[in-house]
Parts: structure tokens; sequence; C-alpha cells
């Protein structure tokens, strides 16, 4: 889950390598798994613990099976070909070989090889961020 923090304590501006998940101010931006958010003594706590509820039951990476399509932001497909932890965050990721030319890697990330797929169309996304295409 991308959040936007109140104080200036985050990492990044919704932006990650490059990739833009979300808006917010520089250094506010942090992503967290549902687990690692707490809502207690929040004015919107209800709303929010609702919210995560609804993510965690459904954009978890574990919908994802390789060599499933996908769409990835809402406009760009490609195809599944890695599902699991990876060693420059914490939680599962979904490593997807694009269609275009529009990714970041060939699979290797910060010299970690987790899939292959031809420079520039591979991308590392969190499960909220895909959508599984149905096939005809």
């Amino acid at each position: 889950i991308g959040v936007e923090m109140l104080e200036v304590i985050g990492m990044h501006d919704g932006n990650v390598m490059g990739v833009p998940y979300f808006k917010c101010m520089a250094r506010k931006g942090i992503f967290a798994q549902p687990g690692q958010l707490q809502t207690t003594g929040t004015r919107d706590s209800a709303a929010l613990e609702q919210t995560l509820r609804q993510v965690e039951a459904s954009a978890t990476a574990g919908a994802f099976r390789v060599g499933q399509r996908v769409l990835w932001s809402n406009n760009h497909t490609g195809t599944v070909r890695y599902v699991g932890p990876v060693k420059f965050a914490t939680g599962q990721f979904v490593g997807v070989e694009l269609d275009d030319s529009v990714g970041r890697h060939d699979g290797t990330f910060m010299g970690e090889s987790y899939f292959e797929c031809m420079p520039g169309k591979g991308i590392f996304s969190q499960a909220s961020m895909l959508s599984i295409l149905v096939q005809a």
C-alpha cells in the first residue's frame, strides 16, 4: 500500500526508480504491507480499517501465477514472470515482462536475477497495481 506520511519522514514522492505509483510531496511517501499499518486513534479509523481489509483480500501477490497476462498501471500489458519476495523491499512482488519497452530492467534488479526478459521490458509491481486479463 502506498502511504503519504504527514511529516517529511518518508522515502520518496510516490515514484520509485522512475515508476509512478502515486503522488505526494518529496520524502513523504512510503510503501507498507497492510499488517504494518495501524489505524487506531485516527479520526478516520473505521474507514481505514475497512479499506485495509479490502486491500488485503483483493490485492495479494498470491492471486498471480507465472504465465498470466496482466495489465499494469491501467495501460501496459505484460506476462507474469515471477511472484515472490525480493531483496530490495519487504513483502511479495510480481515480476512482469511488459509487451512494450517501458520497463526498467531485464529481470535482473540490483544484481539479483529474478526472471529473464528483453532489456527494458521488466518491472516489479505490487499486486495492487496489476489486473489479471481474462483470456478469451
